[in-house]
């Protein structure tokens, strides 16, 4: 794929050079002739700094209206530059023949670069919209330049003869600075405030200082004087152009942009929908002169887009999508496209304006809708900055409308939300696990962070039986989440309090809960959980496992953490035959000092910002450090790592942990 190459840095390049040169000669040969060298390098930086600015200067910081700012500022700076470094050789002893001669010749190059600068925007503005006659006008005008200024080095006598001539060459620019007619109509006061300081600024700097400081003119100065006396005259020109306009045409109104931004937004109060609103906004963006073509997008969740577009189908519609699409979807933008045959030759040549707004929707922060619109210009170079400011006007608008409707819609649901919410809300608080018992021999500690507050799938529960040696610890996670999960925890709920009545052995209850929950569950559903009974009597333990993690137990006898992985399957999804075949308890002796850990997915699966899950190994290293801590000391650690691993995020689902430790 070949790339265009930027020549701009070359004679750029070669300008400093060249000026560094013009220095180091002016100290150590202070009566040499060397103006040359001080035209060549104010030519290499006129023709080097117009490249750079057209090839790094967006072109949305070229308009006629910053140029003109910019030109001002120069004028500004200038002036403070001449007077700076003429009082400086006021200061000098005339003795010093070498130091006076490099600080005259500092404010030599400061004037070449003054004027590289405004013949650089002198240019732009004037080319704004290039035609074969501004073309012709600015070639003619800065051929007679190159040409004085030649001469000024060939044949000094010459050169006064060609004063006029450059003069006069100021009026084809400033017929064709077709620019100064928006300006003048707009923004008037700030056109003759940047026009009148622009004048003053040249006028003492160029006419005013150089008097009081030099006996006669330097020689970079001297050389530049004709040149700098007709951009002088073209600002002037600046300043009457605007006034002789206004006087002229001080009836003129943008009427039609103020009739057409007013039924715009009549239109809109009347729709009621996303996709009236956005063929609504493409209408009248249509009717806008400058506007060739619009095309808009309305890209929502779920990757559902709704589309608007006064263009049919092919290369255009695709080009101006393509683009939209390169961009980022976060991010509020406007952007100016000179040209899209510098992304496509095939393409014509017209220009483009891609505008970008994202709305974040109220049924969430993660979710958010995009509205993006593409606009071709109806010629080439074809929007002014008004045209632009309009476009951008209407599309503001436009996602004011959406973000309304959205709002109203948003507001309808809400109250639904909140007779659901509270509904929820008590059924949770319903099947909230009873007080646990306390109980002898035995420490303990749950850690429950529930992720919705209304609503979830874990539950907990601890029983113990009538005659206090026999107590079981139950957690179970339910599949899914929200209203599903709660329903199946509902039922598993409901079966485990309904089989704890009849004393069963553990294998025996885990197969008759099973039972319960398959006549009830949907084929998709299932239950995870873990069973670990004390037997206080006989000191045993037992743990039962269908589908939860793994079960961490420190062995008070061996000092090590020892992983609990008894094989078994998901309840309420396969028949109790199968699940009988499968689950196999874990047996072993209690021991003063055996602790139990079981907990649910939600720790283990929480995530950092970068995606990266809490994990098990975390988990076992953060029970093996803790263990000889009170449960509850333990669970408040473990809580605190991870909050500071997903840094202050929620869990993404809940969490249960359930700490046991015989003390018997």
């Amino acid at each position: 794929m070949s790339r265009t190459w930027n020549w701009g840095p070359l004679p750029a390049t070669l300008s400093a050079a060249l000026f560094l040169l013009y220095l180091w000669l002016r100290y150590f040969s202070p009566y040499s002739p060397v103006g040359g060298v001080g035209l060549v390098a104010f030519l290499a930086a006129w023709v080097g700094g117009y490249a750079l600015l057209g090839q790094y200067v967006p072109r949305r910081w070229r308009t006629p209206g910053r140029l003109l700012r910019w030109n001002a500022l120069l004028a500004l700076i200038g002036l403070a530059h001449t007077l700076l470094w003429g009082l400086l050789t006021l200061a000098i002893s005339p003795d010093l023949e070498r130091l006076s001669a490099l600080i005259r010749g500092f404010l030599e190059v400061g004037v070449a670069i003054q004027a590289t600068g405004h013949l650089i925007f002198i240019s732009h503005l004037v080319l704004s919209r290039p035609r074969r006659e501004k073309l012709w006008s600015v070639a003619g005008f800065f051929g007679l330049t190159v040409l004085l200024l030649s001469l000024r080095l060939l044949s000094p006598s010459l050169a006064p003869y060609l004063m006029p001539l450059l003069w006069l060459g100021i009026l084809p620019l400033l017929y064709f600075s077709q620019w100064l007619e928006d300006v003048a109509t707009r923004q008037m006061p700030e056109a003759l405030l940047l026009t009148g300081s622009t004048v003053v600024g040249l006028f003492l700097g160029w006419q005013v200082l150089p008097s009081l400081f030099f006996s006669e003119l330097p020689p970079l100065y001297s050389a530049l004087y004709p040149l700098l006396l007709a951009v002088l005259f073209l600002h002037g020109g600046w300043l009457l152009i605007p006034i002789l306009l206004r006087l002229t045409r001080l009836s003129r109104t943008d009427t039609s942009s103020l009739e057409l931004l007013t039924d715009f937004l009549a239109r809109q109060q009347r729709s009621s929908s996303p996709q009236e609103t956005i063929d609504v906004t493409c209408e009248t963006l249509r009717k806008i002169p400058a506007v060739g073509g619009v095309y808009i997008e309305l890209r929502l969740p779920l990757e559902k887009t709704l589309v608007a577009s006064t263009m049919g189908t092919g290369p255009l519609q695709d080009s101006l999508r393509g683009l939209l699409r390169q961009r980022s979807g976060t991010e509020s933008y406007v952007e100016v496209l000179s040209s899209l045959q510098k992304f496509n030759r095939n393409l014509p040549d017209l220009s483009a304006v891609l505008i970008q707004r994202p709305m974040s929707l109220l049924h969430g922060a993660v979710l958010s809708q995009t509205l993006s619109v593409g606009i071709l210009s109806r010629q080439p170079d074809g929007f002014e900055e008004r045209d632009i400011h309009l476009l951008t006007t209407l599309t503001e608008q436009a996602a004011l409308f959406l973000e309304n409707l959205e709002r109203h819609s948003y507001q309808e649901q809400l109250l639904t939300a909140r007779k659901e919410a509270d509904f929820l809300r008590e059924t949770r608080e319903a099947l909230l696990p009873p007080p646990p018992p306390i109980l002898k021999k035995i420490d303990y500690h749950v850690l429950f962070e529930q992720y919705d507050r209304t609503i979830g799938g874990d539950y907990y529960q601890i029983y113990e039986y009538p005659d206090g040696e026999v107590v079981d610890f139950w957690l179970s996670d339910s599949a899914g989440s929200g209203i599903a999960a709660a329903y199946q925890m509902a039922q598993a709920r409901g079966a485990l309090n309904t089989v704890w009545l009849r004393h069963l052995s553990p294998d025996a209850l885990i197969l008759e809960v099973n039972d319960a929950l398959k006549r009830v569950f949907h084929k998709n559903n299932f239950l995870a959980a873990t069973l670990l009974r004390f037997d206080l009597r006989r000191k045993e333990y037992i743990l039962l496992r269908a589908g939860n993690p793994e079960v961490f137990y420190w062995n008070p006898l061996t000092e090590k953490v020892e992983i609990l992985r008894p094989s078994g399957i998901v309840l309420g999804n396969a028949s109790s035959q199968i699940i009988g075949r499968i689950l196999t308890p874990e047996r072993g002796k209690l021991l003063s000092g055996s602790l139990f850990m079981i907990f649910s997915d939600g720790f283990t699966e929480a995530t950092n910002s970068t995606g990266e899950m809490f994990g098990t190994e975390r988990l076992l290293d953060l029970f093996q450090t803790h263990h000889a801590l009170p449960a509850r000391e333990i669970a408040s650690h473990i809580l605190q790592a991870v909050r500071t691993f997903i840094e202050g995020h929620s869990l993404g689902d809940d969490g249960t942990l359930l700490l046991v430790r015989y003390t018997g």
